[in-house]
């Protein structure tokens, strides 16, 4: 068993890019992590040292404009191409059980996979994922201002607020904030318009809605079938720093369920 941090390329629509993952071999189940907006890779920094996950392979990569994931030149990051670089990823390793674990912005990227993607995986675990503009918070902040603006003066307000979050996970140091501020107008846009919870409901493969007790007030929650939701104790966006042994024990009997 071996992990190891390391530069993966994919193609997409004539674009290269050089994705920077973190990946053990551990098996043909395979737990693929999706981070938040203005996060990166290391949001599951804690999953390759839990023993519930022995015996697993994961996999976790930096979206292209956050962590050591550089934006090509003219790349949009509408959340729809960054769909388009995760389902490129998923059809590399296709001949895996994959288990796909987005959290925040990333879960509504995963909604955004083509149905034919989100039908052949093992299970779609979204960990708050923002699907109403009500639970948009920094992405909206974002979104009301001008890229000058946003660029002058509210990203580094944001970076000098969240460094004192001990709750929160970002990497705000190593974000582009031209992606940053572009990937936040197309989340609002996205979850302005019901399709996110619409695609969540008619995804067509096992899927999860996992959400920290202390957020129970989110809107999606009144639109997400309750079987399918799962509370962790003592914890609010950042599921899996707040409560590390609730939630990856919850993941390791997500994907046992499916052996």
């Amino acid at each position: 068993m071996t992990q190891q941090v390391s530069i993966f390329p994919v193609r997409v629509r004539a674009m290269d890019f050089r994705l920077s993952v973190r990946f053990r071999e551990d098996g043909d189940n395979l737990i693929l992590f999706v981070h938040g907006l203005g996060c990166s890779k290391d949001s599951w920094r804690d999953a390759w040292q839990r023993p519930e996950l022995r015996g697993r392979s994961l996999l976790a990569f930096d979206l292209p404009g956050f962590g050591h994931s550089a934006c090509p030149p003219g790349f949009s990051a509408d959340l729809a191409d960054y769909a388009r670089v995760l389902s490129t990823l998923i059809d590399a390793h296709a001949l895996r059980r994959i288990h796909l674990v987005a959290h925040s912005m990333g879960g509504s990227i995963a909604l955004l996979l083509p149905p034919q993607v989100l039908s052949r995986l093992a299970s779609l675990v979204l960990v708050e994922p923002r699907l109403f503009k009500s639970s948009c918070g920094i992405a909206a902040e974002a979104a009301e201002v001008s890229l000058e603006e946003f660029q002058r003066t509210v990203f580094s307000g944001m970076r000098q607020r969240m460094s004192g979050d001990p709750h929160a996970i970002f990497d705000l140091d190593r974000a582009d904030t031209g992606a940053f501020y572009a990937s936040s107008q197309s989340l609002t846009q996205w979850a302005a318009r019901r399709e996110l919870i619409e695609r969540y409901e008619r995804a067509d493969c096992r899927k999860y809605f996992i959400y920290g007790a202390e957020n129970s007030h989110l809107q999606e929650l009144s639109f997400v079938a309750p079987a399918s939701t799962i509370s962790i104790e003592k914890a609010a966006h950042f599921v899996m720093q707040d409560s590390p042994d609730g939630f990856y024990a919850c993941l390791s009997g997500i994907v046992d369920s499916d052996i």
